[in-house]
């Protein structure tokens, strides 16, 4: 393990259960939302930037290195309904389209249920439109995307996502790989003039 990140679960192993969990989710979504061509949490670390796949890689380490349950999942969606408002103009041409992704996201046992975690967007981005995503540590968070289904990761998330990806028409993948990539221009570009 990186001493990053051990050194990170030694700080919130410090704090009081509750206070832990929302230290931990807090720091993971505050990393920068965006493509590096990794879902490695600790490449996601080290770049302290990823997507949906490597932030939750990363949160549930942490989290099952504090000593929590925690499961993978995913919820399908339209990366053409993206949570974005306004829309920026720099990705009109794919608003509306139909582009299929897997989000994935995060469920935690608390108590005898399993509440929904999610860190994807981090809290800058609101100023250019994306959802606020708050989390109190002890119940279910909304989903900031909306899903056309919802189901557990099986084995692997990030081999599971990839079959899944693999497993759309190529045009589809094709689509999803051009909306990643003008998304993650678009926000590396208004990060260095907003932020």
């Amino acid at each position: 393990m990186p001493l990053e990140f051990s050194a990170l679960v030694q700080q919130f192993m410090r704090l009081p259960r509750e206070k832990k969990l929302v230290a931990a989710y807090e720091f993971v979504r505050d990393i920068a939302y965006g493509n590096i061509g990794s879902r490695s949490a600790f490449d996601v670390l080290d770049a302290k930037k990823g997507t949906c796949s490597g932030k939750h890689a990363l949160l549930k380490l942490l989290l099952q290195e504090l000593g929590e349950e925690v499961q993978s999942w995913f919820a399908k969606h339209n990366f053409g309904k993206f949570p974005i408002h306004p829309w920026p103009s720099e990705l009109a041409e794919l608003q509306d389209k139909d582009i299929p992704d897997y989000h994935d996201f995060l469920k935690l046992k608390v108590g005898n249920e399993w509440v929904t975690v999610d860190a994807v967007f981090d809290k800058p981005l609101t100023a250019l439109g994306f959802p606020a995503l708050e989390w109190d540590g002890k119940t279910s968070m909304q989903l900031p995307i909306d899903a056309s289904e919802i189901f557990p990761a099986e084995g692997e998330m990030e081999d599971h996502k990839k079959q899944l990806i693999s497993g759309l028409p190529e045009e589809a993948q094709k689509k999803r790989k051009e909306f990643l990539t003008a998304m993650t221009a678009w926000l590396d570009a208004n990060r260095s003039s907003k932020f």
